[in-house]
């Protein structure tokens, strides 16, 4: 019994061993399967290390601007663009309204809490830039000047302040002469007026006061409205250097400019509208045979044919002054990247691809004019883009100065003086000299 119960003990010993071998050897993993298992949680775990260091070194850029609803749309797919060129940028981008904007910018500025970018009105870029606000492109941006050769040199002149530029035309608008072609067939003119001299001959032709028929208006007495036929002819505001605006906008070609509206006015053939004198607004009048010619900005297309759809929208250059070059004013936006932005490299980069071809094509689908020269003409843009891309090559801008506001208005009142003849064109306009320049010292 004894004997039996030893063997049975060792028969179990011996199958608890070859038990154990046998799982060693079969079910166990093989040295190799050990490695390749290690290898691969190894792996693991540096991909989740280099995607957490991808999430950790995404550098976000804030972007401040005023867009439309239309635009906004644009936009996005410009982001979308970027940051697949730039995956370790993440664009952020905020529409404020563009009475807001300003304001919101000067408290951010007084706060030390501002946007990286933004896209500023440009009558702005030179007083920000005078509050030392903004980065100077031209020392800061590689390839700057390689990048404004393309653009148009009035929007870009709109971002030079005191040796510098504080930013780069992202897009930009001017005014073309829009002409009622029926009311000129009528009259036996089939073409709109190539020169200043048939302007007013045209204009005087086609009016006929009694019935409240105006060959020409224009919506106010800011500078903007009377800017194309003032740079047409020559005006000038201050000297280049904006130094001094005696001799410039009191000197011959100046006043002569403005002479020219208020003899129109006086005469009949200018809408007394300009004055809130009564009429109807600008658009309906030239779309109801009230104003046989309107100089206006690109939105005047849009506007033109979703009221008035049977009417036929026709664009020309402002007619050519004395010297024989045609000349216009200039509007728009700037992208500017702001010294408290603490990743002004990235802004950069950003500020850079709104300048591209892509960039200036996909926003410029939707109503905003590129500012690149190299598109014009392009078939993804709005054929009637053309005519105000070509007056672009000569349009200027209103006095790129920090008080320019202050200026505008300036020339605002002396425009309001001469048409109601409380002072002469000279006088109004030597008056206007003197303001300018104690505002030029005070800028």
């Amino acid at each position: 019994m004894k004997e039996k119960l030893l063997i049975w003990i060792a028969v179990l010993i011996v199958s608890v061993f070859m038990g154990t071998i046998f799982w060693l050897s079969g079910c166990a993993p093989s040295a190799e399967e050990t490695a390749f298992e290690t290898s691969a949680v190894q792996e693991t775990e540096a991909e989740t290390a280099e995607a957490k260091e991808s999430v950790v070194e995404k550098v976000a850029i804030t972007y401040w601007h005023t867009m439309s609803d239309a635009e906004e749309v644009a936009l996005k797919k410009v982001i979308e663009m970027f940051e697949e060129q730039y995956p370790n940028i993440k664009i952020e981008p905020t529409r404020v309204a563009y009475d807001d904007f300003k304001p919101a910018l000067l408290t951010g500025i007084a706060g030390e809490v501002v946007p990286d970018t933004a896209r500023l009105d440009i009558i702005w870029v030179p007083e920000f830039a005078e509050m030392g606000a903004l980065v100077a492109l031209d020392k800061e941006m590689e390839g700057f000047d390689e990048i404004i050769a393309n653009t148009y040199p009035g929007p870009t002149s709109t971002n030079f302040w005191k040796g510098h530029y504080y930013g780069l035309p992202q897009d930009t608008n001017t005014q073309v002469l829009v002409w009622n072609k029926q009311m000129f067939k009528e009259a036996g003119l089939s073409e709109p007026p190539q020169t200043i001299d048939e302007f007013v001959e045209y204009a005087t032709l086609l009016s006929n006061p009694d019935e409240e028929v105006y060959g020409y208006t224009m919506g106010g007495t800011y500078f903007w409205a009377p800017a194309p036929i003032f740079y047409a002819m020559g005006g000038e505001i201050t000297d280049p250097e904006i130094t001094t605006a005696t001799g410039y906008i009191n000197g011959e070609k100046s006043v002569a400019a403005y002479q020219l509206l208020v003899d129109m006015y006086k005469d009949g053939s200018l809408s007394p509208y300009v004055l809130g004198g009564g009429g109807v607004g600008a658009f309906e009048g030239l779309a109801t045979s009230k104003y046989a010619m309107i100089i206006e900005d690109p939105w005047a297309y849009p506007i033109l044919k979703s009221d008035y759809p049977e009417f036929e929208v026709n664009f020309t250059l402002v007619p050519k002054g004395p010297d024989g070059t045609t000349s216009s004013v200039v509007g728009g936006q700037n992208v500017v990247i702001f010294e408290g932005s603490q990743h002004k490299d990235e802004a950069i980069e950003w500020a850079k691809f709104l300048l591209s071809e892509e960039a200036q094509l996909t926003i410029g689908e939707t109503g905003a004019i590129p500012t690149l020269t190299t598109v014009q003409g392009n078939e993804r843009l709005p054929e009637y883009y053309d005519v105000f891309m070509e007056q672009l090559k000569t349009a200027k801008a209103r006095l790129p100065h920090p008080k320019w506001s202050e200026i505008d208005n300036v020339l605002n009142n002396a425009f309001q003086y001469m048409l109601r003849g409380e002072k002469t064109v000279q006088q109004a306009l030597d008056d206007a000299a003197e303001e300018i320049n104690k505002l030029i010292v005070e800028g």
